[in-house]
């Protein structure tokens, strides 16, 4: 497969810029026991919400309650970690950032046989042609394998909880906003030494090997739709526990290292007087490190709702 279409290919499965299931979503009516987790953050009288969500999902997860739906229809943007509706800037990201220039040499050439043969096995077991993940780097390929797994057991990120959002925002004529950008996210995941991005495709691969992988989304989703935060605070602390490079990367930069950030965009768009919904991924959410609790320690009320 040429590299422009196997770029484009990914960023319709990485980045949810389909909506060919619109009408999934507008049929579904099993949505009332299904809340995920939405807070009302208020500091005097800014006042907005935090949203976790789940960057994959299924049908049946829409449309979101009633009563959930009136508080977001009722801001006036929504804020996503990143924009992932402007499909040829995402194309440019993953170019840029992403995947081997043409007339480098590929993964293959760059990693130990053992792990190339896992892949390779990987690869047979699911009909994946092997030639085009050579193209990526350990990363984006490590990514790329979690998320057909997800796919793999149902899952689809055409049908995440962002997806549903920007459908929300582009029906209410509402601006999508960013904490974050797509290419501030692929850079953070380059920035890591190599040695690094091959311990995170080093667990990626074990995780599908292994099952781990669909074992750890469904347990996401399942905390998700029944807006269990004790199962989400478990399985964070479980992650926290792993002590692998790859662990910790993921972990310390991927998901907390990025929080401050976040928390500063928080506050600098509710001190601009309007009103949004900040839509993160659920594990972003719980912990003594996590969103919720930097914000209270910055002065904001947070409520569950």
């Amino acid at each position: 497969m040429p590299l422009l279409n196997l770029a484009r290919a990914r960023l319709a499965l990485l980045l949810a810029v389909s909506f060919v299931v619109s009408s999934a979503w507008a049929q579904s009516n099993d949505a009332g026991a299904r809340r995920g987790f939405i807070y009302e953050i208020r500091k005097g009288s800014q006042v907005s919400l935090l949203m976790g969500t789940i960057h994959v999902g299924r049908p049946e997860f829409y449309p979101l309650p009633a009563a959930q739906m009136g508080r977001i229809e009722g801001m006036d943007a929504i804020v996503l970690e990143a924009d992932v509706t402007d499909s040829s800037r995402a194309l440019a990201a993953t170019q840029k950032y992403a995947v081997y220039a043409t007339g480098e040499p590929g993964l293959d050439t760059r990693i130990s046989a053992e792990l190339k043969a896992r892949i390779e096995a990987l690869a047979a077991r699911n009909q994946l042609e092997v030639t085009p993940l050579w193209r990526m780097k350990p990363w984006m390929l490590g990514n790329v394998l979690a998320l057909f797994e997800a796919a793999q057991a149902g899952y689809m990120p055409a049908l995440s909880v962002e997806a549903y959002l920007i459908r929300v925002a582009k029906q209410g004529g509402k601006p999508i906003l960013e904490l974050e950008s797509i290419e501030g996210q692929f850079e953070l995941f380059d920035r890591a030494s190599f040695a690094t991005q091959v311990a995170f495709l080093e667990d990626a691969v074990k995780a599908v090997e292994t099952n781990a992988a669909r074992r750890e989304i469904n347990r996401i989703a399942q905390a998700w739709e029944t807006g269990d935060s004790r199962a989400l605070e478990k399985l964070l602390a479980e992650m926290r526990a792993q002590n692998s490079v790859g662990a910790r990367f993921t972990v310390d930069t991927i998901l907390l290292g990025r929080h401050p950030a976040m928390v500063r965009r928080i506050e600098a768009l509710m001190a601009e007087g309007r009103s949004y919904v900040f839509a993160v991924g659920s594990l972003h959410l719980p912990g003594p490190d996590g969103l919720v609790a930097l914000l209270r320690a910055r002065g904001f009320i947070v409520t569950p709702l």
